[in-house]
């Protein structure tokens, strides 16, 4: 009964190595066995239990441990049209990137009537989140929550002083209300001013030019200088159109460069919004109210409004 005991024992193994099936056959050829050398109908009973144990470990293998794969293979994941991963990483397998678009970056998608969309970062106790560096302001924005620091450029400096009030803190140095003291301040590539970027909160954010405190132009600076958006994609006004070809964008926003009149350094928000997607995943904003654009400093540009709608038809 011993060795019966012993076979028993060895049948996971047996049926991995040899293929041999639990069934009825294996059942009756153990029994004759056991029957055969001891003759007596109470080994017989004692050997069901052991049997129904060693079949029930055999069952259990054929279901956990041999499953056969899937006739078809693995099913893909749909993968996103835009990647959420920072600008500037490399491309994972089976996603797709548009350009370098970074983390919770929105994108410009066509749309007759694109409803208005802020991606200025609130103000809070009377101050949005800025930096100020040597009397150019430049504002946080929402639109991306962190980049690659693959998009920086030069170092501009540290920042001097943390302040809640950085319009008392005068135009030399960097001031803000929002990056720590010590933190480094970067020029983003290619963007000539119009952004830069700091670390808040363990990310890198971007910061946009605006005016503050009544202070938007340095010296003979014009709109081209506050506004660099020769690598412009797309253009979505709120309320009226989005433009995706790209080269008809760009020549929209040669219009508004040239043609933009300043008008005074002071600003208001409105429910109006001119959003400007460039190449490198990044979105501009300025304020739209009537024919006038609002970001450093408030333009007047009818020209460029004009040849927006044209665009649309």
């Amino acid at each position: 009964m011993k060795n019966v005991e012993e076979r028993l024992r060895a049948l996971p193994q047996m049926a991995e190595s040899t293929g041999l099936q639990a069934d009825e056959a294996l059942k009756r050829k153990i029994l004759r066995a056991a029957r055969e050398k001891k003759g007596g109908r109470a080994s017989v009973r004692r050997l069901v239990p052991v049997l129904c144990c060693a079949l029930a470990v055999l069952i259990g293998i054929g279901a956990f441990g041999f499953s056969a794969p899937e006739a078809d293979g693995p099913r893909p994941t749909d993968a996103p049209l835009i990647s959420s991963i920072p600008a500037g990483t490399q491309e994972v397998p089976g996603q797709k990137l548009a350009l370098d678009v970074p983390q919770g970056s929105i994108t410009i998608r066509n749309s007759a009537n694109p409803s208005y969309r802020s991606i200025w970062a609130k103000a809070s106790g009377g101050n949005f989140p800025l930096i100020g560096v040597s009397g150019r302001y430049y504002r946080m924005l929402t639109n991306p929550t962190g980049i690659s620091s693959s998009l920086l450029g030069s170092s501009l400096g540290a920042v001097d002083y943390y302040t809640s009030e950085p319009a008392l803190a005068g135009k030399n140095g960097i001031c803000s209300n929002v990056v720590a003291a010590g933190e480094t301040v970067y020029a983003i590539q290619g963007m000539n001013g119009a952004m830069v970027a700091a670390n808040v909160n363990g990310a890198l954010r971007v910061f946009q030019r605006v005016s503050f405190g009544d202070h938007a132009l340095v010296g003979g600076e014009g709109l081209a200088d506050t506004l660099k958006a020769g690598n412009v994609v797309a253009l979505e006004i709120s309320g009226i159109g989005t433009i995706n070809d790209a080269a008809k964008a760009k020549e929209l926003i040669g219009i508004l460069t040239g043609n933009a009149s300043y008008l005074r350094a002071g600003g208001s928000e409105t429910n109006q919004s001119l959003l400007i997607q460039l190449n490198n995943g990044l979105v501009l904003q300025m304020a739209v109210n009537g024919e006038r654009i609002i970001a450093c400093g408030t333009w007047a540009c009818p020209e460029f409004f004009d040849a927006f709608q044209e665009a649309l038809q």
